[in-house]
This record gives C-alpha cells, structure tokens and sequence, in this order.
C-alpha cells in the first residue's frame, strides 16, 4: 500500500483526525502527513472541511470508458513519436518544431 493509500484509509476510518494525530497514528514525521495530505487534496480524492476530512470515492479505470480528445491527442503523438524514432523520415528539427506545435495547441484544449 502506498502512502497515500494508507492515509487516505486512514482518514475513511478518522476524518477528524488532526495532523499530529495522523502522525502518531501512522508512525509518520508531521511533514510527511503534510505532503500526502496535499497530494491527496490535489488529486481530488480528499476535501479538508472545518469538520475534518471528507474522502472522495477513488478513482478507477472503470470510470473512463473513453479516452478525452486531449488524452486521444496525447497517445497519437506519443505513437507519432516513436514511429518517428524508428524511421527518422523528418530532421530533428521539423520533428522538435512538431511536437512543440502540437503540446501548444494541446495546452490551448
């Protein structure tokens, strides 16, 4: 288990738990709670209320039944990107100027 696994368990079973709590509970330095803690915020899987931590049901590949057309775009420029690689059919400088053009229109989306 991971640690952010673990404290988000953690937090499932305690969600008014205060940090040093967590820390003692865990055996973890304050600062590593803190860190997890953000991570776990970040990725949307906790929201830290003034009544404690709510946790959020954890993501799962069922969830993603079909690609974004970002993620779509991404995995075709990864493939163009290794067909590339084994052909080398462009210099590298149109093949660089590609793939800046294609990560700015992907930014844009």
């Amino acid at each position: 288990m991971t640690k952010c696994e673990e404290l988000y368990e953690f937090y499932k079973k305690h969600p008014q738990a205060k940090n040093p709590e967590v820390a003692e509970a865990l055996h973890w330095d304050p600062y590593h709670v803190k860190k997890y803690k953000f991570r776990l915020k970040s990725r949307g899987l906790i929201a830290v209320t003034p009544d404690g931590v709510e946790t959020a049901p954890p993501f799962s590949d069922e969830d993603m039944k079909e690609p974004s057309a970002k993620l779509a775009a991404y995995q075709h420029l990864y493939e163009v990107c290794i067909e590339r690689l084994e052909t080398k059919d462009m210099s590298d400088s149109q093949f660089i100027s590609l793939v800046q053009e294609i990560r700015m229109i992907l930014a844009k989306m």
